[in-house]
């Protein structure tokens, strides 16, 4: 289950829980992507029953977003703050879209079409993209670019032992390429097998997560895991040789008997810097779901992980180092104490629940929204929302449709 369907259960109030199906995240069917026969301004419109997949945005007004059901699912750019979009490319599916905008024109879209695997690149904003083959289809927070140059991509391969009492297995075997030259080619760095399970000092184990570089050597990569420790793996030399590290239990340890959750850098954080959220899960309350019992901030201050920071209220958290937003439900809180208290500071639009938070500036920024079912039943995101006065109040943007 991702970090974002997490989210979502905690915020209506109902007992936090992660489904034991997570590994379906590792086998869903990747994206065939397609140019749009002709980018078009779109009027922004009600929003639509479509789920919103993916969201990226550099400023108040410039974006993009990804909606789509399970049949089909399309990108689209917006240039003034989602009054109106531009269709830029279509898919098959609304699976496994990887979006990474470097500037108002640089942009990759990673994915897959019949031809097999490959990755989109334009170089003026999506009017026209390029394609090019990739020998990796890894799930979207499997793969990572630093610039429009310089990315990773990770293949998890099988699980190994499977652990009854924990929806992880013990181990998974990984490959890892990078590309140097925007994706037009690739190397097989390194590979874990069951003769070699440890290659450049990468492991084979739990059930790798996340992966985050900052620039073209510095990166890592964490990991679920069935217990034990938290582990990130982090590589100064652009993913040849990487050092396991693991982070600092909380006071009185762990406390789960189920597993360790992570969240990257990508689900709880600025872009720039690296923040990493462990959850811990306790015994299987009913088949298949286990209930989140702590959640804990990292971050990474001079090559020391600090120590980890209680998060104690469930929502969707955004962090900075000058302050960090937490909504819970439809309210948004606020620490300006890195966690320490949080004060009442906004609300989200009404029937609403927020997915993820993204900042953009100081007064900026985005909501993914769930609409609050009427009767009981899973949340798709359908909404999304912006602010202009640093998250106190928020306002209904029309999806395109």
């Amino acid at each position: 289950m991702e970090a974002r369907a997490r989210r979502a259960v905690a915020a209506v109030g109902l007992a936090a829980v992660v489904i034991a199906a997570i590994g379906v995240f590792y086998l869903r069917p990747w994206v065939g992507l397609v140019p749009a026969s002709r980018p078009s301004p779109r009027p922004a419109r009600p929003l639509p029953a479509a789920p919103l997949l993916q969201e990226r945005f550099l400023s108040a007004t410039l974006g993009w977003v990804v909606t789509g059901n399970p049949s089909a699912a399309s990108l689209f750019r917006t240039t003034d703050g989602g009054r109106h979009w531009q269709h830029e490319l279509d898919g098959a599916s609304s699976r496994g879209w990887t979006i990474s905008f470097f500037d108002s024109r640089r942009g990759l879209v990673t994915g897959a079409d019949a031809r097999g695997p490959a990755i989109w690149r334009t170089v003026d904003g999506g009017q026209r993209w390029t394609r090019r083959e990739m020998p990796c289809q890894p799930p979207p927070m499997l793969i990572s670019f630093a610039d429009p140059d310089h990315g990773w991509c990770v293949v998890p391969g099988a699980a190994i032992g499977a652990v009854p009492t924990s929806p992880f297995p013990e181990r998974q075997d990984v490959t890892l390429y990078l590309t140097a030259d925007g994706g037009v080619s690739w190397l097989r760095v390194l590979a874990t097998d069951a003769t070699q399970p440890v290659s450049g000092g990468l492991g084979d184990d739990g059930q790798k997560a996340w992966m985050w570089f900052s620039d073209a050597r510095t990166g890592w990569i964490g990991q679920h895991s069935h217990g034990g420790s938290a582990v990130v793996y982090a590589t100064a030399d652009g993913g040849y040789h990487w050092d396991r590290q693991e982070l600092p239990p909380p006071a009185g340890g762990w406390g789960s008997s189920a597993g360790l959750v992570e969240d990257g850098p990508q689900a709880v954080g600025s872009r720039s810097s690296l923040l990493v959220m462990v959850q811990t899960l306790g015994a299987e309350s009913r088949p298949g779901q286990f209930p989140v019992l702590g959640r804990y901030l990292y971050g990474l201050r001079s090559a020391t992980w600090t120590a980890p920071v209680v998060v104690q209220t469930n929502g969707a958290l955004f962090v900075d180092p000058a302050r960090w937003l937490l909504a819970s439900g439809d309210s948004v809180l606020e620490s300006t104490d890195s966690g320490g208290n949080w004060r009442a500071f906004g609300a989200v639009p009404a029937g609403w629940l927020v997915d993820s938070l993204t900042m953009v500036d100081r007064d900026h920024g985005w909501a993914v929204l769930f609409k609050l079912p009427d009767v009981p039943g899973p949340l798709v995101a359908t909404g999304l929302a912006r602010t202009a006065d640093g998250g106190r109040t928020w306002t209904l943007v029309g999806l395109p449709s």
